[in-house]
């Protein structure tokens, strides 16, 4: 496993993404989908009141995987949807080159949701190319639209894609970590592609 604390850790080809959001956003799901070795990870019954009715299970500490996008190598470390776990977040940030933050659309306010993470993750954010992606769009008790994360995003101060994600399925998770993988190296290179290399092409 690469040193989570270490950005020189990694060679020119390996990059660091962190996927985080609030509980039930898909999270473990899409790292567990994607990732091309064994998932190692740590979960536990929930605790606070409003995971116990989301979720048998949730994960405490981080959940690390690996996948290979374009001969880049991509550690993916997920972070613990309950809130008295932030403190994680804070640690596993460190040395990384980008954020997923998914939000899952369903949950009883989303935007409140959104609102908390922007403000939780400010600094990085700020600094870090990033890809919001919304999960559980088409749930039926909720009317949040895409427009309205763009707006509200917008009204932050922020800039980052919004997309709608199904986080059990590959090709989506492949493709969001793509275009995410492809605003980092433009973010080191100031190129829009990396050479000798096709933006279109996915590992299996």
């Amino acid at each position: 496993m690469a040193d989570i604390n270490d950005p020189n850790g990694l060679t020119k080809n390996e990059f660091k993404i962190i996927v985080a959001g609030n509980l039930g956003s898909g999270k473990s799901t899409s790292i567990r989908e994607i990732s091309q070795v064994p998932v190692i990870g740590t979960e536990t019954k929930p605790s606070e009141s409003n995971s116990l009715q989301q979720k048998e299970t949730t994960t405490t500490a981080m959940e690390y995987g690996v996948t290979w996008i374009e001969n880049k190598k991509i550690h993916l470390y997920g972070t613990p949807g309950q809130r008295r776990f932030d403190f994680m977040t804070d640690i596993l940030c460190k040395g990384a080159s980008g954020m997923v933050l998914m939000i899952n659309n369903g949950c009883q306010n989303p935007l409140q949701e959104i609102d908390y993470y922007l403000n939780k993750h400010n600094d990085f954010l700020l600094q870090h190319p990033a890809i919001i992606a919304i999960t559980h769009y088409d749930d039926m008790n909720t009317s949040t639209t895409l427009s309205d994360y763009h707006r509200y995003i917008f009204e932050q101060g922020f800039s980052c894609p919004v997309i709608r994600v199904d986080a059990r399925k590959k090709i989506e998770v492949e493709k969001l970590l793509l275009q995410l993988l492809l605003q980092i190296i433009q973010a080191k290179t100031g190129k829009n592609s990396y050479e000798n290399s096709s933006p279109h092409q996915v590992a299996a």
